[in-house]
């Protein structure tokens, strides 16, 4: 008596499944690939966005830190450095370094409510995430501030960095109400 030996993904469907089984992995790498590479296009005269980097003495100093407290204290003295250093150039009519400044003040803004949720567990964090919302409503004023200096073609990124600057607050807001229900006569 012969032993069925073929295992693998299509093992009990027979000979037409096997016949489709390298059609349906290149379906599924296409589909992968195109994802991967799925980008938004910029409309025509914008620049390039700025390169979302913490530099590696800030990277280094936040990573020294480590109390939430400090940290996120750190931090937002780090992007508010990064905003003026913004402003300061956009009023230097330098647009490119105006944008420039912005690319390392989005990635410590993500990088920073990246740390708060990871500590979200701990009863200190709720300060934290309302010291760093009240910083973030401001630094919106101050990026509308930077937007209108700013001609177009560098502007549509502050508006994008903007976008992004509401959710990020609007996720820090959010931590604050529960999504539990209280059952009507509990009141």
């Amino acid at each position: 008596m012969k032993q069925n030996r073929r295992r693998g993904l299509f093992a009990g469907f027979g000979a037409g499944a096997r016949r489709l089984q390298p059609i349906m992995f290149l379906m599924l790498f296409v589909l992968a690939f195109q994802a991967g590479f799925a980008q938004e296009e910029l409309p025509e005269g914008v620049v390039p966005p700025p390169l979302s980097e913490v530099s590696e003495e800030e990277s280094d100093s936040l990573e020294m830190q480590r109390s939430t407290k400090g940290r996120t204290k750190l931090a937002l003295e780090f992007m508010e450095s990064r905003l003026l250093q913004s402003a300061t150039a956009a009023d230097k009519q330098d647009f490119d370094e105006s944008l420039a400044q912005l690319g390392p003040f989005r990635a410590l803004m993500l990088k920073t409510e990246k740390h708060l949720d990871y500590n979200s567990y701990k009863k200190s964090t709720a300060k934290e995430y309302k010291r760093f919302e009240k910083a973030l409503r401001i630094y919106i004023r101050k990026l509308e501030l930077i937007r209108r200096e700013l001609p177009f073609s560098h502007g549509y990124h502050v508006s994008e960095l903007i976008k992004t600057t509401r959710e990020v607050r609007e996720k820090s807001i959010d931590t604050f109400f529960g999504d539990t229900v209280i059952p009507d006569g509990r009141l």
